[in-house]
């Protein structure tokens, strides 16, 4: 039996200092919006600092998991002291979580080359940064909320919110379910085990999500839904046994979203006249132009589909994160929420989970292809210079947002 390979020295002392760095970062980040330093850093986090302290902030919330944590620091320190370490723990462990995937995917230890290890902290720490594209203008400007205001997030969404601590308290628990669900669909209709480890490791991971931000789950769940309906009917309803097997691995997170939406988004309960359907009626308090805001938020991973659609080599992966993405996208186009959360846009939560995960599988792809050399210099060119424009643009929205700036 053949012994894992150890971490190469040069990745590990990588890894270590730009952790560090992010931690510092975005500790600093979730302090001064704890505090609103200088009448700055707007987010929610004022309110989360009530909860923690058991006092009414006028909304009712389904995130026990950072609330939990805040409590947990206010033992030891101020309540938005406590609030700020939390939300950068649950930050903090995302890279870790993929770097154990990255790695995994690149090879980084199988082969034990240290070159690949370095590889993988650096497309790890640069999806952290990447954001939507905006007009190259944009860089090193910006305008208090008036007439010159240069929008950059508004109705095109980043996939790294920095200013939502519930977005990135339920991430890490949602990497893992992303990559096992994505794993699962490779084999899921050839077992007939109704206990595996990766079906128990998937429903535990998405419980978890839940319970730290319901968002992922939404679109995850429903997607998942689809895709295997439509296997289950494609082969002839051959396959309940299978499909059952797998599903009944979503019952505990169904039972605890029940809880939470039953009285959250129910018409007459605690929040404002529950969930309502129609064509991009919250989007479009957001954007005047939703195939533009698609294509700015998209522009990289929709390069790397169409050259992986050119050679004809669609990976299960990328496949999976595209049809994450389009069940997002749906759920943000056709779902919004009633009365004074309609202008918040919450579905939008959904769908930059679904850009997150459609950068990252593309950025493995990417990687892969041009270790690989599958694809002519020129293409991988033009996908790497795709992916640096969103790098470019998402180091300048961090420096905004470190400085201050509104996240719009």
């Amino acid at each position: 039996m053949t012994a894992k390979k150890k971490y190469p020295v040069q990745d590990v002392l990588l890894f270590g200092a730009l952790m560090f760095i992010y931690l510092i970062a975005t500790l600093f980040l979730f302090h001064r919006q704890t505090v609103s330093y200088g009448g700055l850093y707007p987010s929610d986090m004022g309110s989360y600092v009530a909860e923690i302290q058991g006092l009414d902030s006028g909304y009712q919330y389904p995130y026990p998991i950072l609330f939990l944590t805040g409590k947990l620091f206010l033992l030891f320190t101020t309540p938005k002291h406590a609030m700020a370490m939390a939300t950068a723990l649950w930050n903090g462990l995302t890279p870790i979580i993929l770097k154990y995937y990255f790695d995994k995917f690149l090879q980084a230890r199988e082969t034990g080359d240290f070159r690949r290890g370095i590889l993988s902290t650096l497309l790890v720490f640069s999806l952290l940064l990447m954001s939507m594209v905006y007009p190259l203008t944009y860089l090193g400007r910006y305008h208090e909320p008036g007439e010159d205001f240069l929008y950059r997030y508004l109705g095109t969404f980043t996939p790294n919110p920095y200013h939502n601590a519930t977005y990135l308290t339920a991430r890490p628990f949602s990497v893992p379910v992303f990559f096992l669900f994505a794993d699962i669909l490779t084999f899921y209709e050839k077992e007939d085990r109704w206990l595996h480890p990766k079906y128990v490791l998937f429903s535990l991971f998405l419980l978890l999500s839940t319970l730290a931000k319901p968002s992922f789950t939404l679109v995850l769940a429903g997607t998942a839904g689809v895709i295997m309906l439509w296997r289950l009917a494609a082969g002839g309803f051959r396959g309940v046994k299978s499909f059952f097997q797998m599903g009944i691995w979503f019952i505990p997170t169904f039972l605890v979203l029940l809880y939470q939406f039953g009285d959250v988004f129910r018409a007459g309960g605690k929040g404002d006249g529950g969930i309502g359907f129609g064509f991009m009626t919250a989007w479009s308090k957001a954007t005047d132009n939703a195939p533009l805001s698609i294509f700015l938020g998209i522009l990289f991973p929709l390069t790397v589909l169409l050259f992986c659609l050119l050679h004809r080599e669609f990976p299960n992966l990328l496949k999976f994160s595209w049809q994450f993405y389009l069940g997002a996208l749906v759920t943000l186009t056709f779902l919004y929420e009633k009365g004074y959360r309609l202008p918040h846009v919450n579905f939008s939560w959904g769908y930059m989970y679904g850009l997150f995960f459609t950068y990252a599988a593309s950025l493995l792809v990417l990687a892969g292809n041009t270790l690989k050399r599958r694809q002519p210099a020129w293409q991988l060119g033009i996908q790497w210079i795709a992916y640096g424009l969103h790098m470019v643009c998402g180091i300048d929205y961090f420096r905004i947002l470190l400085q201050g700036g509104l996240f719009h």
